[in-house]
């Protein structure tokens, strides 16, 4: 795969995973519902995983070097 297609689906995946984990936190302060924090834990971790692969294939920026 190329370094552009791996960091297209690591970054769908953060806002995906991200998505859902901001969505699992308000039931923990308002008490009414239960939410497990092994799910929660999971979700960080795999955006987590997902943030430093992008971080890792993210393009290289070439500079001209023009001097300025």
């Amino acid at each position: 795969m190329k370094k552009s297609s791996l960091l297209a689906m690591c970054i769908v995946g953060m806002a995906i995973s991200g998505a859902v984990l901001m969505l699992l936190i308000p039931p923990v302060f308002s008490g009414n519902g239960h939410s497990s924090f092994w799910v929660m834990g999971a979700l960080g971790l795999l955006f987590l995983f997902f943030a430093a692969g992008a971080r890792y294939w993210k393009p290289s920026v070439h500079s001209t070097g023009s001097g300025n």
